[in-house]
């Protein structure tokens, strides 16, 4: 017996065929959770870097400019790996997401993504290098942030419109981060870490849990 599909559902197939088209939507909420993890993970290091556990206070820190090019390399390093261990896991888990709902991964949509995200967010990495190795340490942390929301803001049209959100959190705090300098490593632990995981929890909830 055949079913009729009603307007409404063949609409809603027709918006849905062409979101999949034009935005890339095979990321997944996991790969936030665990590009937040990985974030956490660097400001720790990061903690016993600059401020050996504790034991100097991070305006005290921000008053020296730091302990010399030994430090700032080690930030650099820390930073990179931090940096390529969010990329592996958030392409590996959205990857995994695409072939488990059967989805083309590497689509048209999702190079745009990726081409519009590196522009902005590679524009902010260099900034953030010449600040640091010119020793304007105090800006290091809010520019990251605001660099990093903006990248996420103009990739935003080529994927889900949740991620418009997190770019207006990360550019908040990092304006934030610029005001209260002193709270630096920590609005951007915040921002990098406790946000994604926030933000990752909740698309697995909304998005993921469905096709689970």
């Amino acid at each position: 017996m055949n079913q009729t599909i009603s307007p409404t559902e063949e609409l809603k197939r027709i918006r849905e065929m062409m979101e999949a088209s034009s935005k890339f939507i095979s990321l997944s909420g996991l790969s936030g959770m665990a590009v937040g993890l990985c974030a956490m993970a660097g400001a720790l290091v990061a903690h016993w870097v600059l401020l050996d556990g504790g034991q100097v206070h991070y305006d005290e820190y921000l008053n020296t400019l730091g302990r010399g090019a030994s430090v700032r390399w080690a930030l650099v390093a820390d930073a990179l790996v931090v940096l390529v261990a969010a990329l592996v896991s958030a392409w590996y888990l959205s990857y995994r997401k695409a072939r488990k709902l059967g989805l083309a991964f590497w689509t048209p949509s999702a190079r745009r993504m990726v081409v519009s995200l590196m522009v902005v967010l590679g524009t902010g990495g260099m900034f953030c290098l010449i600040m640091l190795f010119q020793g304007y340490f105090k800006l290091v942390a809010a520019s990251m942030l605001i660099f990093y929301g903006l990248a996420l803001l103009h990739a935003s049209k080529y994927s889900k419109h949740d991620i418009a959100s997190l770019a207006y959190v990360e550019i908040s705090l990092g304006l934030l981060a610029a005001v209260l300098l002193n709270y630096g490593l920590l609005l951007w632990t915040v921002g990098f870490g406790l946000v994604h995981v926030v933000y990752g929890v909740v698309m697995y909830w909304k998005y993921d849990r469905v096709s689970a």
